[in-house]
């Protein structure tokens, strides 16, 4: 696994998630129909008796469309997390090549302008573009898959 800084892990996430919603904790446990003290004490970093369970945190990622928790648990398992849904082109392979290498040379262009004007390192911002152009085009790359995959004929009957 790369190296990589310790310190924003799930647990970080979660607190983040729930503090960090418009609104705060108290508008977020409100529409996630949970007493706000239980879940202010379920993403306390220093609580050892009360956890956030698999299913509360799912239900925070879905009501605050933020999903911190869930790449920072990828993250903490060597993983990345890439949207499941990628642009569609009507099964047109030459469309979807060509929205593939688009997509390819957007995340290309944003790790050049991180590396180029990196004066003092590279910027959260440059960061998060290079992040959000490299799923893209990691999405762009499955969707091509996904097409040639529905493509394939059947094998012969032995």
């Amino acid at each position: 696994m790369p190296d990589k800084l310790r310190g924003h892990d799930a647990a970080v996430a979660a607190y983040d998630t729930a503090h960090g919603y418009e609104g705060g904790i108290d508008a977020l446990a409100k529409r996630m129909g949970h007493n706000v003290n239980t879940l202010t004490h379920k993403v306390n970093l220093r609580n050892t008796t009360h956890h956030l369970t698999v299913r509360d945190a799912i239900e925070m990622q879905w009501q605050s469309r933020d999903y911190r928790i869930l790449h920072a648990m990828a993250d903490e398992l060597g993983y990345v997390c890439v949207r499941a849904t990628p642009v569609h082109s009507d099964d047109d392979p030459v469309d979807t090549l060509m929205r593939m290498q688009m997509a390819f040379a957007d995340y290309v262009q944003a790790l050049g302008e991180a590396w180029t004007r990196r004066q003092g390192g590279v910027s959260r911002n440059q960061m998060r573009k290079a992040e959000h152009h490299a799923a893209e085009a990691a999405a762009s790359m499955g969707h091509a898959l996904a097409m040639l995959r529905d493509m394939m004929r059947e094998e012969p009957k032995a």
